[in-house]
């Protein structure tokens, strides 16, 4: 079990602090029935409440938690901080549903540090009719970590990392590497309990028991701005 001065990996996920503002967006996807979208459980993005994630990564992960479905395909949109579309992918969601990673392109260029990022995630239920998609929308923005913050992840170890990230307020870094861990040690109680601490500090505790599930496919589209993500 991870320990920082003393204390359970468990008991630090529960110091994540949102950040100060907000910003317009939409956590769950709208309804649950008709449609593609089956199950009792809406599409969800992992994001705090506020709808702004904070980020110490160029390429972050994102992820959301996709319902059964029989959607054609998902599309992610990136626009940057003048509303210009720098990056779009579409590829096959997983019929059973569960939570799922968007990993970025290793070879795209980096989030610049300070700017507000606005992202578009569509459960496309039929290419013809786009009226009919299910989105989620929210921001992302990559910060600098403070001085102290970058020599405590320098000695950190694995597990105790998504602590730190959170009691700092670094949301998708805390959720990224917890993740990590839950993926690899899908046995360990205190992962899973971290786990669950860290999604009920953002009221997304009914999504902790949702199986991780990989994207299938994953096709670029348009240009990618020099200067943007």
């Amino acid at each position: 079990m991870g320990l920082i001065h003393g204390m359970p990996l468990a008991a630090l996920a529960q110091e994540f602090v949102p950040p100060q503002r907000g910003l317009p967006g939409r956590r769950v996807g709208g309804g649950t029935r008709g449609g593609c979208i089956a199950g009792q459980t809406a599409l969800t993005a992992l994001m705090p409440e506020s709808n702004l994630s904070l980020t110490v990564s160029e390429r972050p992960d994102l992820f959301w938690y996709l319902p059964p479905n029989t959607a054609a395909q998902l599309e992610f949109t990136l626009l940057d901080a003048n509303d210009q579309e720098v990056y779009k992918t579409t590829f096959q969601p997983d019929e059973t549903g569960g939570i799922m990673s968007l990993p970025n392109p290793t070879d795209l260029p980096a989030l610049e540090i300070g700017l507000d990022y606005h992202w578009y995630f569509a459960v496309i239920c039929n290419e013809q009719d786009r009226s009919a998609d299910v989105v989620t929308e929210g921001w992302i923005q990559r910060i600098e970590p403070d001085t102290a913050l970058t020599q405590q992840l320098e000695t950190a170890t694995a597990s105790d990392r998504p602590a730190l990230y959170a009691a700092a307020g670094i949301w998708q870094d805390a959720l990224m590497t917890l993740a990590t861990l839950r993926q690899s040690q899908p046995h360990d109680a205190d992962v899973a309990r971290a786990w669950t601490v860290l999604l009920e500090s953002v009221n997304l505790g009914h999504l902790a028991d949702q199986p991780v599930v990989p994207c299938r496919s994953n096709r670029h589209h348009g240009a990618i701005a020099p200067e943007s993500f």
